[in-house]
């Protein structure tokens, strides 16, 4: 009985559609190339109602962007903030930073990228002042000062990294696109 009824109503639907076609001899036959022409123009519909939605969704994408970024300008993170937070292990910045909004991890994380950047200039300028040093002047107290000064720079750019990364896999995970906001997935 329900072949039937959906026989019937196939039926309906093709004869009401208007794609048979009466031929010569009085037989009827199924007009294919209307069929054809109207899918092509309901596929295109489609392409071009997908385009606008592509269009409009990124229209919104960047503005929602650029308002996030007025936020985040607005977000005075300090030098001796980040300073602070060297102390702290990785699982302590996690708990830190679990309250945090969007804007304000961002802030943070891109504080944290301008000191990664500070920090490895210095390390690159003492890495230079003790390969300069003399032979004789390696084992003088400058030229311990300045391993100690290094090493204790090096200390501090791997924690600087290290505490990067936990704010840009937040950031991850709450589906944000770094490279929208300047930043990277691991520091650099």
């Amino acid at each position: 009985m329900k072949k039937l009824g959906l026989l019937i109503l196939a039926t309906a639907f093709v004869f009401g559609t208007g794609f048979l076609k009466k031929n010569e001899d009085g037989s009827t036959s199924l007009d294919t190339a209307s069929l054809q022409k109207q899918a092509d123009k309901a596929t295109a519909k489609a392409q071009d109602e997908m385009e606008k939605a592509a269009t409009q969704a990124e229209a919104a994408k960047q503005k929602a962007i650029e308002e996030t970024k007025k936020a985040v300008e607005k977000i005075n993170v300090k030098a001796e903030d980040i300073k602070a937070d060297l102390a702290m292990s990785a699982d302590q910045i996690k708990a830190k930073i679990d309250t945090f909004k969007e804007d304000q991890l961002l802030a943070y994380a891109e504080k944290y990228k301008a000191m990664f950047a500070e920090k490895k200039a210095q390390v690159a300028d003492y890495t230079q002042k003790v390969k300069d040093l003399k032979w004789t002047e390696k084992w003088s107290k400058k030229g311990r000062e300045l391993k100690s000064q290094l090493k204790e720079y090096k200390g501090q750019l791997g924690t600087l990294g290290e505490q990067y990364q936990v704010y840009a896999d937040k950031l991850k995970a709450m589906d944000i696109d770094l490279s929208s906001f300047g930043l990277s997935d691991h520091a650099e």
